[in-house]
């Protein structure tokens, strides 16, 4: 699992991870998102699951220092690092998965670099996170409630998007990667 560090135009130095499909690329590259709270090792049963199907997953850890402004702390912010980690990374246009206030930060991104985003999957994100706005339009989007969408239960949530992504054309199944 490669590691690295992005340091964004404000300072910020944020922690990446990038996970590789075993077998080689067969979907497009995924971003988890995650609120400020939460930790990427909550992914890791989700990675995995991706992974074998033949997406590369990053995850980061979202800013949470305190003693930043609103400013550098807010949504733009968020919205600015995610767009670009896939930048440096150069993984767009990647499945944007969000759980969370990350939600917010993926719908954000998707309106504001729509060329960086293939699809959104919003896990539990606040109501003003999943209205009908221009990333929907414009986007296929999956959104799951808290019940379907936890990372503690991978397989469940495994299904649900995997069976949105081949929907969407997201993903492909061929004998190499059966």
């Amino acid at each position: 699992m490669p590691r690295g560090t992005l340091i964004t135009p404000d300072g910020t130095r944020i922690a990446y991870r990038t996970d590789l499909p075993p077998r080689g690329p067969a979907g497009p590259p995924v971003l988890l998102l995650d609120s400020p709270a939460g930790h990427a090792g909550d992914w890791d049963d989700l990675t995995a699951r991706l992974c074998e199907d033949g997406h590369r997953v990053v995850r980061y850890e979202a800013r949470r220092d305190e003693r930043a402004t609103e400013e550098t702390r807010g949504a733009a912010a968020a919205t600015s690092d995610a767009a670009a980690l896939l930048r440096h990374l150069g993984l767009a246009p990647a499945v944007l998965v969000a759980r969370s206030e990350g939600s917010r930060t993926a719908r954000e991104l998707a309106c504001a670099a729509p060329h960086l985003v293939q699809s959104l999957i919003l896990l539990d994100g606040p109501p003003d996170a999943c209205r009908n706005d221009d990333a929907h339009d414009t986007h296929p989007t999956l959104t799951l409630r808290a019940d379907q969408a936890t990372p503690h239960d991978p397989h469940t949530l495994h299904e649900a998007i995997g069976e949105f992504l081949r929907r969407t054309g997201a993903t492909r199944k061929d004998p190499a990667h059966a």
